[in-house]
């Protein structure tokens, strides 16, 4: 196994996302308590709940990035992470029939990135202000967008289902998306509660 093969890259990218998942779960307090000192936002539940979330985020940006990157490789006649069982995500990202987006016509990965760039941008604006007016719209706006998510996730593997084949890369990307969907739940939760605003 080389040092960075396809694998070892993924799970490289996907350690800001587990990271955030523990910090918007049930165990982020006692998470968090040994690096509240170093980061003060983390005491509170708003301050893990974003913190946490913009690392789901940016761990889903990245791989969306890096599925447009197998996807031009692919096209100039490389392979990236070809394997001979199940996971392969040239094949699936290499597919013409399924790599775009119905009736937009862009690839997936490019959707990838817009929505996660759409993440971040919320996360980053909520983040910056988190007791502005448009706050409880925002989160609102996240929740909503990250929950549609499904429908393309559910077409996804779907494709990858009929091609018999699955991409570990498109597939964190859809984990990604999911813990989102948890995240603005949860912040939505403490913002309807009246807690949000309490230091």
């Amino acid at each position: 196994m080389e040092l960075l093969d396809s694998n070892t890259i993924l799970a490289v990218m996907v350690i800001p996302m587990a990271l955030g998942l523990l910090l918007i779960s049930p165990m982020g307090e006692s998470l968090s308590a040994s690096m509240s000192d170093k980061f003060p936002s983390l005491k509170t539940l708003r301050g893990r709940l974003l913190m946490g979330s913009l690392l789901i985020a940016t761990s889903g940006f990245l791989v969306a990035s890096m599925t447009l990157w197998i996807s031009n490789t692919i096209s100039e006649g490389a392979g990236f992470c070809v394997a001979n069982n199940i996971f392969s995500c040239d094949d699936v990202i290499g597919n013409d029939e399924y790599n775009k987006v119905p009736m937009i016509g862009i690839s997936w990965a490019w959707l990838g990135i817009i929505v996660y760039t759409f993440f971040l941008w919320i996360l980053m604006s909520i983040n910056k202000e988190p007791n502005a007016e448009w706050v409880g719209s925002s989160i609102k706006l996240g929740f909503r967008a990250s929950a549609a998510g499904i429908i393309a996730i559910v077409w996804l593997m779907y494709a990858e289902y009929q091609m018999g084949k699955i991409c570990p890369y498109c597939t964190a990307a859809h984990i990604g998306n999911i813990f989102l969907i948890y995240g603005f739940w949860q912040m939505g939760k403490l913002y309807d509660s009246g807690e949000w605003h309490k230091k």
